[in-house]
């Protein structure tokens, strides 16, 4: 659990400062769970500089609450929570200096997203909260007012635990639910389920990861899992504790991030990777639209694919989705790209949620990463593309399967004249 903290103070001496806003937001990984937004009366001289930086006048802050008066919300809100900031060693010596004065030990973890945007984005000019919000499209109408400042860092946060392939940033909370160990232990684990499509971690009672899965229907996923009677299956169910499901948005990214994570993490309880395609689906192009069949790759000869597939039934899929929408405006378009796929585009797909979507990244021929944005969010140039963007390693299979998701209308080329001619300059 984190809790995303944002401190507004009245300027001042070291030391001698006082907080006059606070925002923080209760953030689960998934979304905002609680929140504190308020107005602090300082009891001392608010510096013409902070009011003239903030728009927080003394006479806004007449009738606003005294620390001690949040000072036990704040507690629950932040309660085995990491606090997380930019700048946040400022932040958290306000609060410790604040509960100090009440005669409290506030003692948290912290993480700073400053240092971890160097680690994760490196080589920008600048890591200020106003030139990250610039790089990366991030929405912040109020500069300098705690809500607005934190939501940024949400929005940040959020970004940099998508590009966070190595898991730091997760260690520091494992999702372990201590407590009673529940007789009926799959059934518990269903209901504990909180989004039923994405990919999901399997951890046991000390937090060590035992499996990773992805599927577009978790829950019968899990249960028909831990239906099979074999040895691997019954000891996986009886070290399970806990499970862990992280939204993503299409079954693309879901089967990616799985593999990405399992090239760098040890999961016992995971078999070896195979990213074999095994099927083509072939146009006949003397006929007009061309018809599509589906032939075994070792059988086709040297016929060039449309698309290839893992398996006979996701090829399938792809096929009887394409039929819906073939003779609409949509088809010549899938076909005119499959035929001759470009060496750079953007294609969207869906998000997480319904305020974003998803973006593959293909340059020179090859789908080199992904990220997610905003609905309102404007791209400005392929330098933010490629911050935004989480990097893939090169698996000849990712750039076919996004070719199947294309023909099954999952993704669809995003119209980016802009970025592309700037890329070409």
């Amino acid at each position: 659990m984190y809790c995303i903290v944002d401190i507004e103070s009245s300027g001042g001496a070291f030391g001698k400062e006082a907080m006059i806003e606070i925002a923080a937001f209760r953030y689960d990984g998934d979304e905002i769970v609680d929140q504190l937004i308020s107005l602090v009366h300082p009891h001392r001289e608010v510096q013409p500089f902070v009011s003239k930086m903030t728009g927080i006048t003394p006479k806004m802050l007449l009738r606003a609450p005294r620390f001690h008066e949040i000072a036990k919300r704040l507690l629950e809100i932040t309660e085995d929570a990491v606090i997380v900031g930019h700048n946040v060693e400022f932040d958290y010596r306000i609060l410790r200096q604040e509960y100090g004065r009440l005669g409290y030990q506030f003692e948290r973890k912290t993480l700073d997203t400053i240092k971890l945007a160097e680690e994760l984005m490196p080589g920008l000019k600048s890591y200020g909260l106003d030139a990250m919000c610039e790089e990366l499209g991030l929405s912040r109408p109020h500069k300098h007012r705690a809500e607005s400042d934190a939501r940024a860092t949400v929005e940040l946060f959020e970004i940099l635990r998508e590009k966070d392939q190595r898991k730091g940033i997760n260690s520091l909370e494992q999702s372990i639910h201590a407590g009673e160990y529940l007789k009926d232990k799959i059934n518990d684990l269903l209901r504990s389920i909180k989004y039923n499509r994405g990919i999901y971690y399997l951890h046991d009672r000390e937090g060590s990861l035992l499996y990773i899965g992805a599927s577009d229907n978790v829950k019968a996923a899990v249960n028909r899992m831990f239906l099979g009677d074999t040895k691997r299956i019954q000891k996986l169910a009886e070290s399970v504790h806990s499970i862990k499901v992280e939204a993503v948005g299409n079954w693309l990214i879901a089967r990616i991030k799985r593999e990405e994570e399992l090239l760098k993490v040890k999961a016992p309880f995971n078999g070896s990777l195979n990213s074999e395609l095994l099927y083509g689906i072939y146009a006949d192009k003397r006929e007009d639209p061309p018809s599509l069949q589906i032939i075994k790759l070792k059988e086709a000869g040297r016929k060039k694919p449309w698309a290839q597939a893992p398996n006979l039934k996701a090829a399938q899929r792809a096929l009887r989705m394409y039929k819906r929408f073939a003779r609409g405006k949509r088809g010549p378009v899938v076909r005119d790209l499959l035929s001759d796929f470009p060496q750079q585009a953007l294609f969207r797909a869906k998000g997480r949620n319904s305020s974003e979507h998803a973006v593959f990244v293909v340059e020179e021929g090859t789908l080199k990463g992904y990220f997610y944005y905003k609905l309102s969010d404007k791209f400005k140039s392929w330098d933010r593309v490629h911050h935004l963007m989480t990097e893939l390693h090169q698996d000849p299979s990712y750039m076919e399967l996004l070719k199947l998701g294309i023909l099954a209308g999952d993704f669809q080329l995003m119209p980016v004249p802009s970025l592309m001619d700037e890329s070409k300059s």
